[in-house]
C-alpha cells in the first residue's frame, strides 16, 4: 500500500496481460477499500459510435479486465453498474454498442445506464450549483476515461471524463464559463473517486473524436487524485498540461517511473476539422456544438469546395477571429459572440435548425461564392429526405 493515496499515481506498463495489471493498479492503491458489499459505478470514456480500434472510447477488453479485477476482490455483480452519456446529440446506447461496451456489460452479468435519463441531485459546489447522476453520489465512481488528446482542451482525461457525470445544462454551462476553472469545482461536489486510466491504445493528434488516432501507449495510469493522473499523462506524453493540472513535482510516483515512459506522441492542432476545406475557430464550445461540428465536417468530406471557417464557442476575441474569411457562425453561443464583437458572418447555423437543413447550408457556403441561404425549395426537399430516412430506419 502507497503512503500517500491522495497525491500518488501508479503508472504500469502492459507486459503480457491487461487484467494482471489492472489486479496489480487495484492492489498498490487498495486504500480505496473495495468490499463486497460495496454498490460500485463505472464511468467509462463512450463519447460517439466508434470501433474499438479507433481509440475514441475506453477499450471493452479494458473495461472486461476491470470486472473481472473487481470481482475477484469479492465484489458482486448485482452491485455493479457500467454509466456514461454521449457527447450531447449522440446516443449512448448506440455508442456503447459499436464500442462492445454493451457486449462486455451482458457477458458479465452487469447493468448499463444512460446516465443522461438522471435522476440527478442538486449539489453546491463553490458556489456553483450542479445536477449530478445521483447514483453517482449514492455509489463508489470507479472512473475509467480512455487518455486521449483534445484539440479544445489539450487532454481529455480523467477530470473530462467526469463532466458527463453532470446534466446537459450544467455541462454547456460549465464551457459557457470556462472548463478549465469549472472542471476543480465539480470535483468537489463528488464523493471520492478511483481513476484507473485506459491508456492501452490511447489517442493521439486531433482527439477526441474518430479524426485522432491509436498511440499505442500499452499504459495503466491509476489514482484517487485525477488531476494529478492528467498531469502524469501529460508528462509522460509531452503534452500541454491544461490550467488545473498539478505541478509534478508533488507528485508521487509508484510503478514504472516517468523517464522510462516518456514517449511524445503527435500534438493536436487547434483548427482542424475531419474536412480538409473547413477550418473550425473554437471558442471553448460545449459537447453539443463541438459534436454538431464534427458531424456536419464529416458528411461533406469528398466534396471540396472553398475554404470556410466554423465559428464555435462562446470564449471568442477578435485576436482569433482577425483576418479570416468566410466566417459561419454554428450553435447559439458563437452567433451571441460575433453580435457582441460586431462580426458579421457570411451565415448563421442555428442548433436548433432540421438537422438536413444544417447540412444543406453548409454544403451550399462550401462550393458557392458570396452568401447563399436556404431557400424554399431546400427546405421541401430537406424535409422529404428527412421523412425518407425515418421510413428506411
Amino acid at each position: 500500500i502507497v503512503s500517500n493515496p491522495k497525491k500518488t499515481i501508479e503508472s504500469i506498463k502492459i507486459k503480457y496481460d491487461i487484467h494482471e495489471a489492472i489486479k496489480e493498479a487495484l492492489e498498490l492503491l487498495g486504500s480505496f477499500g473495495f468490499k463486497p458489499e460495496d454498490k460500485i459505478l463505472i464511468k467509462p470514456s463512450i463519447i460517439t459510435a466508434a470501433y474499438p480500434y479507433q481509440a475514441v472510447n475506453t477499450n471493452p477488453d479494458f473495461l472486461n479486465a476491470l470486472l473481472t479485477a473487481l470481482f475477484e476482490l469479492g465484489v458482486k455483480k448485482e452491485n455493479v453498474i457500467v454509466a456514461e452519456q454521449a457527447l450531447i446529440g449522440s446516443d449512448v446506447m448506440d455508442a456503447a454498442s459499436k464500442a462492445g461496451i454493451l457486449e462486455i456489460c451482458k457477458k458479465n452479468g452487469v447493468m448499463f445506464a444512460d446516465i443522461s435519463k438522471g435522476p440527478f441531485e442538486e449539489v453546491q459546489s463553490d458556489g456553483y450549483t450542479f445536477k449530478i447522476f445521483k447514483e453517482a453520489l449514492n455509489r463508489k465512481v470507479i472512473n475509467a476515461p480512455i487518455m486521449k488528446t483534445n484539440f479544445q482542451l489539450g487532454i481529455s482525461g480523467a477530470m473530462e471524463n467526469l463532466s458527463r457525470l453532470a446534466d446537459e445544462q450544467p455541462q454547456r454551462r460549465m464551457y459557457l464559463e470556462g472548463i478549465d476553472t469549472t472542471l476543480p469545482k465539480l470535483l468537489k461536489a463528488l464523493p471520492d473517486i478511483f481513476t484507473i486510466a485506459d491508456a492501452t491504445n490511447g489517442m493521439q493528434g486531433q482527439g477526441p473524436l474518430a479524426l485522432g488516432e491509436p498511440a499505442f501507449l500499452n499504459l495503466i495510469l491509476a489514482s484517487r487524485s485525477p488531476a494529478n493522473l492528467d498531469t502524469v499523462f501529460c508528462e509522460v506524453t509531452m503534452l500541454k498540461s491544461p490550467s488545473y493540472t498539478k505541478e509534478i513535482k508533488n507528485i508521487e510516483l509508484v510503478g514504472n517511473e516517468i523517464d522510462a515512459l516518456k514517449y511524445p506522441i503527435k500534438q493536436p492542432v487547434s483548427d482542424a476539422t475531419p474536412h480538409s476545406d473547413i477550418k473550425v475557430i473554437d471558442g471553448k464550445a460545449c459537447p453539443a456544438c463541438l459534436n454538431l461540428m464534427n458531424g456536419l465536417a464529416s458528411k461533406l468530406i469528398g466534396l471540396r469546395g472553398k475554404q470556410l471557417s466554423l465559428v464555435i464557442g462562446s470564449m471568442l476575441t477578435e485576436d482569433m477571429l482577425e483576418g479570416k474569411e468566410r466566417l459561419v457562425a454554428l450553435g447559439e453561443c458563437a452567433i451571441k459572440k460575433l453580435g457582441e464583437l460586431k462580426i458579421r458572418p457570411i451565415a448563421k447555423i442555428d442548433e436548433d435548425i432540421d438537422d438536413i437543413e444544417q447540412l444543406v447550408l453548409l454544403k451550399k457556403l462550401l462550393v458557392t461564392e458570396g452568401t447563399p441561404k436556404i431557400t424554399p425549395v431546400d427546405k421541401v426537399k430537406s424535409k422529404m429526405r428527412n421523412l425518407l430516412s425515418k421510413v428506411i430506419g
